[in-house]
């Protein structure tokens, strides 16, 4: 299963624009059923922070930053989301 993580500074109360970013990936990740799993993250997350992310929305297909400080268009995450299934990637 591939993980898209929506990384914010608060999951449990997020800013209007990593709300706007999470209801985007939710959206084209529901084209993928059960292929595709979306997750809250906090940018406290050490793994987060391994990863040298530091602003808020930042989406993560994969490892893939795929944006950063921004909401992404929905045909850009449609199109990540099938390159890394293509690919095989579990993360």
């Amino acid at each position: 299963m591939l993980t898209i993580r929506v990384v914010m500074a608060n999951p449990e109360n997020p800013s209007a624009e990593s709300a706007r970013a999470l209801e985007h990936v939710r959206i084209a990740a529901r084209r993928f059923g059960d292929q595709v799993a979306v997750v809250a993250v906090g940018l406290d997350d050490p793994a987060i922070q391994d990863l040298g992310v530091g602003l808020e929305p930042t989406v993560l297909v994969g490892n893939l930053a795929v944006s950063v400080g921004t909401v992404p268009p929905a045909g850009h995450l449609v199109r990540a989301i099938e390159a890394a299934l293509t690919r095989g990637e579990t993360q």
